[in-house]
């Protein structure tokens, strides 16, 4: 598989060019609360030894990353200060389509109602999922497997939202 960066694309400008895929191997963690940042990390990294796994406290740290860092899920908060997890989505979305950038796996995670508009994006593409907070460990662990293509889709049929 091509290893190829986002940082090697034309930034800002939409590319004719061959779609930049996304690093099969990494994971970025993003969630403003540290303890659950490094329980995710300890899980991830423990289930998914080969796996790169790089961590943000907000959707803007987040942006910062995938700048340099193209990974191919991404494990999100959704109410965070700073910039939300939903505000995040819209700007890595964007930032893809702007640079001809494979969009990688969105796993939102709340412990709050679900916002209908995440709702909407997880039933309209299931690449994404909704976990409820707490997450079991190996609820985290098979839905990012299943998301790097180690595991069959662990989804219900026709919804990526899981009752962790």
């Amino acid at each position: 598989m091509n290893q190829a960066t986002p940082a090697a694309s034309n930034q800002g400008q939409a590319s004719s060019g061959p779609l930049v895929p996304c690093e099969k191997n990494r994971i970025l963690i993003v969630d403003d609360e540290v303890r659950i940042r490094e329980v995710f990390r300890l899980i991830l990294s423990d289930g998914l030894p080969d796996c790169k796994i790089d961590v943000a406290a907000n959707g803007k740290e987040a942006l910062e990353i995938f700048r340099t860092a193209h990974p191919s899920v991404v494990v999100m908060d959704l109410h965070m200060s700073v910039m939300d997890g939903q505000a995040a989505f819209m700007q890595l979305q964007k930032q893809c389509a702007e640079n001809n950038w494979e969009m990688p796996s969105i796993i939102f995670c709340t412990g709050f109602a679900h916002p209908e508009t995440v709702r909407s994006i997880v039933v309209r593409n299931a690449t994404h999922c909704l976990l409820s907070k707490p997450v079991r460990g190996e609820t985290l662990l098979n839905v990012v497997k299943s998301r790097l293509g180690i595991l069959q889709n662990t989804n219900p049929p026709g919804m990526g939202i899981h009752p962790s």
